[in-house]
């Protein structure tokens, strides 16, 4: 029983610590560890996606009183397992999805309600499938990541917060932007000039500072985020812009067909949500397209640099034209004056009416070009010098003082809009999540719906007989499999078996290659999936719960007695009371023929004696059978003969209390047919009989 987080295997002191701040309590951060909610696990600080699932993993064992590898008993049935998970995942349209896959594990006997429960949310999920657009779905799907909400920001250094006491001024720390301790309205003036925005305290509110100083008064103390530094509570929208957005998309995608879906969230909550983020842009900025007065600013800056060189050289060649056109003509008293030396007046003068003209004529085509207002067309009043110069320069701090003017215009709209939206968004970012995480969510199961309506499964019937029956089935594993049918033991599906309709143990035969091991595969497969509540491959199906599964695949020829004997320690595990499945493909492969007969009759009448349901795939029947009084079932899949390049004529549905002939006897056969009247042929075919 888990009563606190450190009951949990590997959770110590500190992940208990920061999984309890994260959720508020820890009453809500083992509510989400129980509940499996890998989403909001991996929103926590220093937790990926894999630490969540082991930690869901290991606190699931701890409540259920079971594992994984309480079912499948042998690395086999675990290996087959896990490349259903890998098939199945293929279908998963966020990493998300393909990871919390890993959760869903097959449950023995006493955990029936649960597999039954599972197996309706399933049955709802497959049904929602076949609804879905899913080429609509799978792209928006795919975009969507896990919420990531510590997210920092670097130090705003263009705003600051100015306060006239040491309390604010540790209040104001807390903010990303500087900070200023300023006792004198004069110096804090001064202070205010070097950033494009500033916050007062109310120490501050009766002082009347110059009009270019962009400035607010706040009471620090109680200040919030949105309204300091928006930036940071819109980061969180921002770095998760994509996935809220596409999240949102789907959510109104699925409540077209379940408007109960993701019912925390109301219409009027993703309402104001996307209104909100229709503005943002990915890096907590106010999007291109938003407000014309920051776009024409920002236009004016992008060019700015280009349209003032072009100018300076434009005016330098428009001067040097006038000045070649220029002629001086002296007369009467102006002959005088040039005689008495004082000619560079004359020429003063006319070189300053025309470096006036040409000046004043290139503010006007700045101030048209660049489409400037009138307060900032004072800025270009500055750019040239009242000395008569060549080669005429734009001053380059008439410039500067012009950007500066757009970039506090800019930043000042910018600003003001940043802090409706993070005051409008503040409120949702809870909603956000939920959003995110239900989406994610839906897609676990979605992915499963796709895998079933993909390979046409469908849930099984839960029957409280010991056995397994099938029709049509096909193994997952193959590319082109041929449907087959197949029982063993207690089913609704025993009409025309005959003798021994109700076996328990059976022995399969067959040639080779005729479809043994993907009869045993198959069943493997149903096996599994029904336990974890999964629908399965075939048309029809009938399952009893068992409590243990065993698969032991071919051995790879003869054993050393070493490895002969862990190997019949393997198989000792089958003997207890236990309800359980037992596959095995071709064991008399472990060690001679004559002594593997032996053992395998052995086995058969231990899981006979114990309850137990088993397919044991054999070229050794007739030898096994020798070897007990038991009434063993044998099937067996037939072929009909060989075709011409040798290939098995083969029909993939075994036939019941059939012994199946071996690929020797075909081969055989087929020469006797071919060669007519040889006796050495018909000699050897009839040792077969």
């Amino acid at each position: 029983m888990i009563k606190s987080l450190r009951d949990i295997p590997r959770i110590g002191e500190k992940s208990a610590s920061r999984l309890t701040g994260h959720f508020g309590s820890e009453n809500n951060a083992l509510d989400a560890v129980i509940n499996g909610d890998i989403a909001a696990l991996c929103e926590v600080e220093g937790v990926t996606e894999k630490s969540a699932i082991s930690l869901v993993q290991e606190a699931h064992a701890a409540v259920e009183g079971v594992g994984i590898r309480d079912f499948l008993k042998t690395s086999e049935a675990y290996a087959i397992y896990g490349r259903i998970i890998e098939r199945v995942s293929g279908f998963a349209h966020t990493g998300y999805a393909k990871t919390k896959l890993q959760l869903y594990i097959p449950y023995p006997s006493n955990k029936k309600e649960k597999i039954t429960r599972l197996q309706e949310e399933i049955g709802n999920i497959i049904a929602m499938a076949g609804k879905l657009d899913e080429s609509e779905l799978s792209g928006l799907l795919s975009r969507i990541k896990p919420v990531k909400s510590n997210y920092g920001i670097p130090v705003i250094r263009d705003r600051a917060i100015i306060t006239s006491t040491p309390e604010n001024f540790e209040a104001a720390k807390k903010f990303p932007v500087s900070v200023q301790l300023v006792s004198d309205p004069g110096e804090a003036a001064d202070v205010a000039r070097g950033y494009s925005h500033v916050i007062m305290d109310t120490g501050f509110a009766a002082i009347d500072f110059p009009e270019d100083i962009n400035y607010e008064v706040l009471d620090i103390k109680k200040a919030q985020n949105w309204q300091v530094a928006p930036e940071k509570e819109l980061a969180f929208f921002s770095k998760n812009l994509d996935s809220i957005n596409s999240a949102i998309s789907v959510l109104k995608t699925i409540r077209q067909y379940d408007n109960s879906f993701c019912k925390k969230v109301t219409d009027d909550d993703i309402k104001r949500l996307s209104s909100g983020l229709e503005n943002l842009s990915t890096s907590s900025d106010v999007k291109s397209g938003v407000d014309s007065e920051i776009d024409r600013c920002q236009s004016i800056l992008d060019s700015l640099i280009d349209v003032i060189d072009r100018m300076e050289k434009e005016v330098n060649l428009e001067f040097g034209r006038l000045i070649e056109k220029s002629s001086i003509t002296v007369k009467g008293f102006d002959l005088l004056a040039a005689m008495d030396g004082s000619a560079n007046r004359l020429f003063e003068k006319e070189l300053r009416d025309k470096y006036n003209t040409v000046t004043m004529n290139t503010i006007q085509a700045i101030t048209d070009e660049l489409g400037l207002n009138s307060s900032e067309s004072r800025y270009v009043n500055n750019f040239f010098g009242d000395e008569v110069e060549h080669p005429i320069t734009i001053n380059p701090r008439g410039v500067e003082g012009l950007k500066n003017h757009l970039v506090r215009s800019i930043t000042s709209r910018k600003l003001g809009l940043l802090k409706k939206y993070a005051r409008d968004l503040s409120p949702l970012k809870e909603t956000a999540s939920v959003i995110i995480r239900t989406v994610l969510d839906f897609d676990v199961g979605y992915t499963i719906g796709c895998f079933a309506r993909d390979f046409s499964l469908t849930i099984p019937a839960i029957q409280d007989g010991n056995g397994i029956g099938i029709r049509e089935g096909t193994n997952l594993f193959i590319e082109k499999p041929v449907p087959v049918n197949y029982t063993v033991g207690e089913t609704g599906m025993n009409d025309g078996i005959g003798e021994h309709g109700s076996a328990r143990v059976v022995l399969l035969s067959g040639v080779n290659s005729g479809g043994k091991t993907t009869i045993i595969d198959l069943l493997a497969q149903i096996i599994i999936l029904s336990h974890m509540g999964f629908p399965v491959p075939a048309k029809e199906c009938e399952v009893g719960l068992v409590d243990e599964f065993y698969y032991f695949g071919k051995s790879r020829g003869t054993m050393d007695a070493g490895a002969f004997e862990s190997t019949i320690r393997d198989f000792s595990v089958i003997a207890n009371s236990h309800k359980k499945i037992v596959l095995t493909d071709e064991m008399e492969s472990i060690t001679e023929p004559g002594a593997s007969a032996k053992i395998i009759s052995g086995i058969l009448e231990e899981l006979h004696d114990n309850n137990g349901l088993g397919v044991f795939v054999s070229h050794l029947a007739e030898a096994i059978l020798e070897n007990t009084t038991y009434k063993i079932r044998v099937d067996g899949i037939e072929a009909s003969g060989l075709d011409e390049n040798l290939n098995l004529i083969v029909d993939r549905n075994p036939r019941y209390n059939y012994l199946a002939r071996s690929t020797p006897e075909l081969i055989v056969e087929r020469l006797v047919r071919k060669n007519t009247g040889n006796e050495f042929y018909k000699r050897l075919l009839g040792k077969f009989s």
